[in-house]
């Protein structure tokens, strides 16, 4: 349940008593509390104009900080490079590292190194900023693809800062292994954590270990929950060794699953490389099990006796089928076998970047199941953009109620920015005016409430006020304190009250739960801001003797001052 908006007050409560923090104190918080977007926003309307001017130092330093949070490098690269010279140490310091930082997302290596100098040599830097500093211009010859550069900074950094830390060692070696260049990474292999994927990776890579025993300690290391990339990566390798494409196919699904949204580049090379190693599966498969070229029917009757025994081997040829079959009904269906087995193998992600390629699998071409399939793994990997664009023109599916097909289309479509036709789902919905089962009512009003807290204010009382007759008791509160928020917005008090008080005093119960006493408490407040004092006097008074938090009670004492 949303918090309303008088119930903000409660917050200041302890906050008055240590004085009122300053509009810089107050941008420091909401940029701590996950607020980084808001904070930018105030930083441009209140730092000050000029570098000279108190405190536009400390302003600055949060925007360095919030604009690499933000991954707004170039604009943070052009920042920095502007820094005025008079500008005081530690602001520099952090800034300059910030800068460095961003130049190297945005791979302008040389760019990064004058910060970096500027930082080393022209900044009284503390240690651990110089170690950085240090690290980073290895990181800026990386970027730029001249790891023979960086490996003899590492090598220099290694006699300079004896010993390396466990850390930077991983460091060093992750960037050689990426750059092939496994004999130079082994320099610190002693260092390395025993038990991790990268030492592993870095035996196997310099034949130091067998294949099949790496594979088999990155399996065990899976089996113990440790999912993560690094032990994908492990057999990846392996599979290269061993040439078993099938379990390199396996190991790039989850690799795929893994990857950040961060680097598009990287994520649609890994996207392409697996469709070439599902070919490539295939025709192992169809080799081995003298598959011919146009039997379809055979080919899609191997890939399902594999589906539970080698779930790889099965989508590599539902992959073959979706891209050559020349029959629309065999395609289709192995679009569907290929989004059901990625979401039985937990690789809804996997699933969604394969299927995203529009040229290989238009919307309006795919099979229905299999964009119900895509649409609900989006959803749960809250992509709500990707679900309405897999759901909408759907029919029913044939196993949801027609209800709760509307309102899980229409919370997609509202999450997804399209609010018009969100709406007109939740009112065919209601449109009979008859009950609806409880988790469909559930739904539908967390639906409202995201359209009234995205700004359709009058669509969301429109809707509540439908959705109100058909709701019960516990229920019908959530839609009564949702048209008090909204009637409290439009500045409308006493009809705030009423919605509130009524919200109170629904449920008739011996111990009143929490929903009723801020209910109340907020339906008090705007009786006062309505003129009728006598009124929000009694509330305030019911409370005082029913309310046990300290906070609350010193709140309600002072709006009690204030009638």
């Amino acid at each position: 349940m949303r918090a309303l908006a008088v119930l903000a007050l409660l917050a200041s409560c302890g906050a008055s008593a240590q004085g009122t923090p300053d509009a810089f104190e107050i941008t420091q918080r909401l940029a701590a509390a996950g607020a980084p977007q808001i904070a930018m926003a105030r930083i441009a309307q209140l730092q000050p104009a000029t570098a000279a001017a108190p405190r536009w130092g400390d302003w600055e330093q949060l925007r360095c900080e919030l604009l690499y949070q933000l991954n707004r490098h170039q604009e943070l690269a052009q920042r920095v490079a502007a820094l005025p010279s008079t500008v005081a140490e530690k602001v520099a310091r952090a800034c300059l590292l910030q800068g460095a930082r961003a130049a190297i997302a945005i791979a302008q290596g040389a760019t990064a190194r004058d910060f970096l100098a500027r930082l080393i040599w022209r900044q009284e830097s503390v240690a651990d900023e110089l170690r950085e500093a240090r690290l980073l211009v290895i990181d800026s010859y990386l970027v730029e693809r001249k790891p023979q550069d960086a490996y003899a900074l590492m090598l220099r950094y290694q006699l300079d800062f004896k010993p390396v830390d466990r850390d930077t060692a991983a460091r060093f070696v992750d960037a050689l292994l990426a750059v092939g260049m496994e004999k130079e990474a082994v320099n610190w292999l002693s260092q390395l954590d025993e038990a991790s994927a990268l030492k592993l990776q870095l035996r196997l890579k310099a034949g130091l270990i067998a294949p099949a025993s790496a594979i088999a300690q990155a399996r065990a290391a899976l089996a113990r929950s440790d999912n993560s990339a690094a032990w994908w990566a492990v057999l990846q390798q392996a599979a290269v060794l061993q040439k078993d494409r099938t379990l390199y196919v396996e190991a790039l699904e989850n690799l795929l699953q893994r990857a950040s949204d961060k680097f598009p580049e990287r994520l649609a090379a890994l996207v392409a490389e697996l469709w070439q190693s599902y070919i490539a599966a295939a025709q192992d498969a169809a080799n081995q099990n003298q598959l011919l070229v146009g039997d379809d029917a055979n080919w899609a009757d191997y890939a399902s006796r594999r589906a539970a025994t080698s779930p790889a081997v099965a989508r590599a040829v539902f992959v073959y089928l979706t891209q050559q079959s020349k029959f629309g009904d065999t395609r289709r269906s192995a679009q569907l076998q290929l989004a059901y087995s990625l979401q039985s193998s937990k690789l809804g992600l996997t699933a969604l970047r394969l299927f995203g390629d529009a040229a290989r699998f238009p919307v309006g071409q795919l099979d229905p199941q299999a964009r119900y399939l895509l649409g609900s793994m989006a959803q749960e990997n809250n992509q709500p953009l990707i679900a309405a664009r897999y759901w909408q023109g759907l029919a029913t599916p044939p196993t949801l109620d027609p209800g709760e097909w509307r309102v899980r289309l229409a919370q997609v479509l509202v999450r997804a920015g399209a609010a018009d036709p969100g709406a007109a789902l939740l009112r065919a919905l209601v449109a009979g005016g008859k009950g609806l089962p409880a988790g469909i009512m559930q739904r539908a009003i967390a639906t409202v409430q995201e359209l009234q807290d995205a700004g359709h204010a009058t669509t969301a009382d429109e809707l509540y006020r439908a959705l109100l007759p058909l709701a019960e008791a516990p229920l019908r509160r959530e839609i009564l304190l949702g048209r008090g928020r909204i009637a409290e917005a439009n500045n409308d008090f006493q009809r705030a009250a009423d919605y509130l008080l009524e919200a109170a005093l629904l449920i008739d119960a011996r111990a009143t739960d929490a929903l009723a006493i801020n209910a109340r408490l907020a339906a008090a407040a705007n009786l006062g801001r309505a003129g009728l004092k006598d009124d929000a006097r009694a509330q305030f008074n019911w409370l005082q003797k029913n309310v046990k938090d300290p906070e609350k009670l010193e709140l309600i004492r002072r709006e009690l001052q204030k009638l």
